[in-house]
């Protein structure tokens, strides 16, 4: 009976004593963590932060400065797109050609600065849209008036719209009925070539 007691009383001192031991090393272990990971910062003795931790704070130079954006520029390869709108037929005329070399390299500032008559409508690296409109009649049409007495055919420039001369007739105007004259003193709109032909036969028999 007595040496269990004994025994008792011994496991409880060894546990004792080895907790004891257990929370000395944990508090030294601790102790050190802090100033192995940086938690606590080292200050001088004049309560100021060391020159590391300083060093530590300061923002890189360029940590707020916005990105460069470079500006979109035709190249080599560009392709240029012409809309040519036609006010009086409403047709729309499209030529896409290559970029010449003396335009390439171009802002869409520059270009609108170039072709000062034209819209940009479209504007990328590799393909440029202009539109222009024209208070006129696309070249697919013709128109027929009276000119010195006779009848001319005309058919519409297709950069500016202007009537230039096709064709000029022998077909004397004033033979022509009355409700005719009128027609042509504002112009006979005709769509095809066969049509124009069409009527000289019918004016001329």
């Amino acid at each position: 009976m007595f040496f269990q007691k004994l025994i008792k009383v011994l496991i409880v001192v060894c546990s004792l004593a080895f907790l004891l031991v257990a929370g000395v090393f944990s508090y030294g272990y601790l102790k050190r963590v802090p100033e192995i990971y940086g938690i606590f910062h080292p200050v001088d003795p004049k309560g100021e932060l060391t020159d590391e931790l300083q060093h530590t704070n300061r923002k890189k130079p360029n940590d707020n400065y916005p990105l460069a954006v470079e500006t979109s520029k035709t190249g080599a390869d560009s392709m240029m797109v012409l809309e040519r709108f036609y006010n009086s037929c409403g047709h729309v005329l499209i030529e896409e050609h290559p970029m010449e070399s003396r335009y390439t390299g171009k802002t869409q500032e520059e270009l609108a600065a170039i072709f000062p008559e034209w819209k940009v409508k479209r504007f990328s690296a590799e393909k440029v849209v202009f539109l222009i409109e024209i208070d006129s009649y696309c070249p697919d049409h013709y128109i027929i008036k009276q000119e010195e007495g006779l009848l001319v055919i005309f058919r519409p420039d297709k950069d500016t719209g202007l009537l230039l001369v096709a064709e000029a007739t022998n077909i004397p105007y004033d033979q022509l009925s009355p409700e005719m004259q009128e027609r042509l003193a504002e112009g006979i709109v005709v769509d095809s070539i066969e049509g124009v032909e069409q009527l000289i036969e019918d004016w001329g028999s």
